[in-house]
């Protein structure tokens, strides 16, 4: 019984050590719906820190509730997707994501510390999607080094 207990304990033990590395959230992704479209844009590595290489992902689906299908590879023929810091705007480019369906991805250093937005403008499958998109404020790196840098 003691035997049967000590391997349930470092079975438990081993998952919750490994479970924060395996499981990728998404929660500060924002989800807007365009009629039967669904839309969800974020950074893939949070918090996105300024300098540092992130992803903006762009996840489309269509459908409503549980019964989605993701859009496959066209989603974002007919879109134009552009970042916006202050003033200023840059057209985004998309790849299709090899390993999820519905996922669109484009690279962005972030320059500075802050807000940014993505603007999208277009139609998917037909229907207006128009909207903007905040993404998680951009940090210093200042809070995260260890030890601190002098």
């Amino acid at each position: 019984m003691k035997k049967n207990s000590s391997i349930m304990l470092a079975l438990t033990l081993v998952a919750i050590l490994i479970i924060p590395f395996t499981v990728h959230s998404a929660s500060a992704h924002v989800t807007k719906n365009f009629g039967d479209i669904i839309v969800k844009i974020g950074f893939a590595n949070e918090p996105p820190l300024v300098g540092d290489t992130n992803i903006v992902q762009v996840f489309v689906d269509k459908g409503s509730g549980n019964n989605t299908a993701p859009v496959h590879e066209t989603a974002l023929d007919n879109m134009t997707v552009v970042i916006t810091y202050g003033g200023l705007q840059k057209t985004l480019q998309f790849t299709p994501s090899d390993e999820t369906p519905d996922e669109y991805d484009s690279t962005v250093i972030p320059s500075k510390i802050g807000s940014y937005n993505i603007m999208i403008n277009g139609t998917i499958d037909s229907q207006p999607v128009n909207a903007v998109f905040p993404l998680d404020e951009v940090e210093s790196k200042t809070a995260y080094y260890f030890p601190p840098l002098s």
